[in-house]
């Protein structure tokens, strides 16, 4: 299977995470690296204002799973 990259932040108190997921159900790719990297920082930015906390970006790389029903 094909791997993608999930943007990410965390928070450098606590070590808890968060995600980014576009609803269309877009992903990023490995040759979209560097978009994966600017939304995780903007996510970043975007926590750190809301808990006034420092918040570090970064991307994970992952496998899609299908669920079995």
């Amino acid at each position: 299977m094909a791997e993608y990259l999930l943007p990410m932040a965390r928070n450098l108190v606590s070590g808890q995470t968060v995600k980014t997921q576009d609803l269309t159900g877009e992903r990023f790719t490995e040759q979209q690296r560097a978009l994966a990297e600017d939304m995780a920082e903007q996510l970043a930015v975007k926590m750190t204002a809301r808990t006034r906390e420092p918040w570090e970006g970064f991307v994970k790389t992952y496998t899609p799973t299908h669920r079995r029903t």
